[in-house]
């Protein structure tokens, strides 16, 4: 028995060890940061920068109207480098304080199977496993953190490949199908991503209790 004993105690260590890294672990309001984000910032950011940008280009490179998909798409280009900007900074000023994690991986100490564990757990595909809760939530509170800074900095992503496509549209380009379908695969990796944002939060909302 004392191969399983050793096993055991080694088991017990690793955890022991992933429950100190995360004490004081929390989520100080990194929905909220996220939300204040994309309310008032990034739709103004874009707004202007899209507009600056397709004035900008007009009034340099002169032309007609005929070529507007042209001139937009340097507002988009130049959107796309702002929220890039933009992001950044917030994420620096307002999401990095909106979580209390170490710089460290928490779950280091951990094998790959009890770290694949514990992401199931946080996708909801397993049940909570209740003796290690503490490290289950603060892996959901250090993914969402890793979340929230890829939501802000995606978009970026999106808005240059839509300045890409509405430039080969203007140019009847026929590879401007091919660009449509990365703008859409582009979102639906932003839609994966809020819904595993929001898979983070319901599993804090629905074990805070416990």
């Amino acid at each position: 028995m004392s191969g399983i004993d050793d096993l055991l105690a080694e088991s017990n260590d690793r955890w022991s060890r992933a429950r100190r890294n995360v004490q004081d672990v929390q989520d100080l309001g990194l929905s909220q940061a996220l939300k204040t984000y994309y309310i008032r910032y990034f739709p103004a950011g874009v707004l202007i920068l899209v507009a600056a940008g397709t004035g900008v280009s007009l009034l340099i490179f002169g032309g007609t109207l005929s070529r507007w998909t042209s001139y937009l798409a340097f507002g988009f280009a130049l959107a796309a480098g702002g929220t890039v900007i933009g992001g950044l900074i917030y994420n620096t000023k307002k999401v990095s304080s909106a979580a209390r994690i170490p710089r460290a991986d928490i779950l280091y100490p951990l094998e790959s199977e009890e770290r694949k564990q514990i992401n199931r757990q946080i996708a909801g595909k397993s049940p909570i496993d209740r003796e290690h809760l503490s490290v289950t939530r603060a892996g959901a509170v250090q993914q969402r953190k890793s979340l929230a800074t890829l939501l802000l900095l995606m978009p970026s992503n999106l808005i240059l490949f839509t300045a890409i496509a509405a430039n080969w549209a203007g140019q009847e380009d026929p590879l401007v199908w091919v660009m449509l379908i990365v703008v859409a695969l582009s979102t639906v990796v932003i839609l994966f991503l809020v819904r595993d944002f929001r898979r983070t939060g319901r599993l804090l909302t629905t074990t805070s209790e416990e």
